[in-house]
């Protein structure tokens, strides 16, 4: 490269902010004659801030989050003004595109759609990231789970360079016509942080519990407490549990000990990023942290999760994940189902009973067979780690040879 080349990273959603941003800066490190910018669709783009990438602009933000699953929801969103703000959002998206030569769309092939209506780009100037979508959810259920005729015919109409999740997808999409499909792995494995030193005691079992990212976590919350507190009483005398929390950014960890009576109790000496809670007056520890996410699925033994990318990541490091269905909008039970058909032996589903979730912990963690065959198929599914930097270098020769 010999002269500078914008590029614009387009994003829509929470896990998507977080691999684009990863990606953002890592190309920008590689190719220092590149100038990133992002921009979230939905939401204010913290991950594009924590990365150092400028925005050129910000989403919309709904009452349904971005998760629209019931005419409820539309009509919401629409009385909350979703038609003009995604008009509005569409010329900025349109005046962002004219200062770049580029254009990265991350997520799913709607936003390929949506930007590629607002932003006139050449299709050899646009590349799809797909964060999404795979073949191992079995299933052909388009915008969520499968490549489409329709997202496929997108696919091929607006863009150059398709870069997927898996071997899986990428080999599904080249047999369907679209020969620049490729995969470098899972982008979303490396979009947290990894500690080399333990903080919690290897005497003690861990159980990580990832609440989620959306509002729904608060009521859920409630959930996951009787949980904790059966599996206390189902294995007293066999296990010596520690829990720990990591909480998204988004939530807010006051609101959520004041909700269910949590006691605060002081900081973790081994790490202050962690506050301890007790639970009412059973003394049970919880150890929360807002800043910890890699540590607590990192030193897990095992997860609760009510999660979507969270939940994938922790298979993705080979640790089992319990979840179970909630309150709002995101984690019901139909997307629960789905994931399991993602993410196969790694995730165990459960109706939302704090007995039978406690009985499925135990029996999970007593059998070496089944942990070996979750910690197997997460990490075959998930697809390892090394992959923003593989993404960040196609990007970047994508980017020489188009502009020369």
């Amino acid at each position: 490269m010999v002269e500078k080349i914008g590029v614009l990273f387009i994003s829509n959603g929470y896990g998507e902010d977080n691999v684009a941003a990863h990606i953002a800066r890592e190309l920008k490190e590689r190719f220092p004659e590149t100038t990133v910018l992002g921009f979230p669709t939905v939401g204010g783009g913290r991950f594009y801030s924590e990365c150092g990438i400028p925005l050129a602009g910000e989403g919309i933000r709904m009452p349904s989050e971005g998760f629209v699953r019931s005419t409820r929801d539309l009509v919401g969103d629409i009385l909350r003004g979703l038609v003009g703000s995604t008009v509005r959002m569409g010329t900025r998206v349109r005046a962002a595109s004219r200062q770049n030569q580029f254009i990265v769309v991350t997520g799913d092939p709607y936003l390929l759609l949506y930007t590629s209506l607002f932003a006139k780009t050449d299709r050899h100037r646009k590349i799809f990231v797909g964060t999404l979508q795979s073949e191992w959810y079995g299933s052909r259920k388009p915008f969520k789970e499968h490549y489409s005729l329709l997202e496929r015919w997108w696919l091929r109409l607006f863009c150059r360079l398709v870069i997927v999740r898996d071997d899986k997808t990428a080999r599904y999409l080249r047999s369907r016509g679209i020969p620049y499909a490729v995969s470098f792995g899972n982008p979303m494995m490396e979009c947290f942080d990894s500690y080399k030193a333990r903080v919690f005691s290897g005497d003690r079992t861990v159980i990580g519990i990832l609440p989620g990212s959306k509002s729904e976590a608060y009521e859920n919350f409630g959930k996951i407490i009787e949980t904790v507190e059966a599996l206390v009483g189902l294995s007293r005398k066999e296990k010596n549990y520690l829990f720990a929390v990591a909480v998204s950014p988004n939530l807010d960890i006051g609101e959520l000990a004041d909700r269910h009576g949590l006691t605060e109790s002081g900081r973790y000496e081994l790490d202050p990023a962690f506050t301890v809670f007790r639970i009412g007056r059973s003394g049970i520890e919880l150890f929360i942290s807002s800043e910890r996410f890699g540590r607590v699925i990192g030193e897990a033994d095992l997860v609760i999760g009510l999660s979507g990318t969270g939940n994938e990541q922790a298979a993705g490091l080979g640790k089992p994940v319990v979840g179970f269905w909630g309150f709002g909008p995101q984690i019901t039970k139909k997307f629960m189902v789905a994931q399991k058909r993602l993410l196969g032996d790694s995730l165990f589903l459960c109706p939302p009973d704090p007995v039978a979730v406690a009985r499925k912990i135990d029996e999970v963690l007593k059998n070496e067979t089944i942990l070996q065959n979750a910690a197997r198929d997460g990490r075959e599914r998930m697809g390892g780690t090394g992959s923003v930097s593989s993404i960040a270098t196609e990007i970047g020769v994508y980017l020489d040879r188009e502009w020369k």
